[in-house]
């Protein structure tokens, strides 16, 4: 008896476990057929004593007008700034051809300092509206230039 149990609990499990895998497989490989991505770089520059940081981010979109605009949000709390917080956002135009582009943009906002921030970048292209085409976020360094 216990050997019958045995085998249908082997059973159940080599019929799910395939199932289970395919399942998996099916959602990465549709999760990876957008060609529309933002990588934020680690470090960002600091101006203008605290009003203006230098954001860095590798965009790769597609838009029927070959168009979108990119939207970066940094912030940075106490310790890092000698404010309870720091903060600015900042948009910028990129191509949108299927192809990776680097692409700069400037926050303006107060009480920036060296030291670690958090940032958002959001991506928006006609094709999206009314959400975003991308979207990542990340610790980034910001120091001295």
């Amino acid at each position: 008896m216990k050997r019958i149990r045995l085998l249908i609990l082997l059973g159940m499990v080599a019929v799910a476990l395939p199932l289970g895998l395919l399942q998996g497989i099916a959602k990465a490989t549709g999760s990876s057929g957008t060609t529309n991505s933002i990588s934020i770089n680690q470090y960002a520059d600091f101006e203008d004593v605290g009003t203006t940081l230098d954001v860095g981010l590798v965009v790769k979109c597609t838009s029927t007008t070959g168009t979108g605009v990119v939207d970066v949000t940094v912030t940075q709390t106490y310790p890092e700034t000698p404010q309870p917080i720091a903060g600015g956002s900042g948009p910028q135009d990129v191509v949108c051809d299927g192809r990776s582009h680097s692409v700069g943009v400037t926050i303006g906002g107060l009480f920036f300092d060296t030291g670690k921030a958090y940032a958002k970048a959001d991506l928006t292209t006609i094709d999206s509206l009314p959400g975003v085409a991308a979207h990542a976020e990340r610790w980034i360094q910001i120091r001295v230039v």
